[in-house]
């Protein structure tokens, strides 16, 4: 299977499961498209981990836990 089909049912799948727990019909989760990139060392990686771990920290609105302050 191709990865964007993969990410594809990924999204749909999650969406759909987020929308029932929270009784948001229809509502985005997520964002149209997404990035792809080859990592190609262990630094790269340890850099990219850090990122998506910090990341969430870094949105307005949102406190330590990720969730609406």
């Amino acid at each position: 299977m191709l990865l964007f089909k993969v990410i594809g049912k990924l999204k749909m799948q999650t969406s759909k499961q987020i929308n029932i727990l929270y009784n948001t019909p229809g509502t985005k989760t997520w964002q149209r498209d997404y990035y792809d990139h080859v990592i190609k060392d262990d630094g790269e990686f340890q850099r990219i981990k850090r990122y998506i771990q910090d990341n969430p920290r870094n949105w307005k609105g949102l406190g330590e836990s990720g969730s609406k302050a």
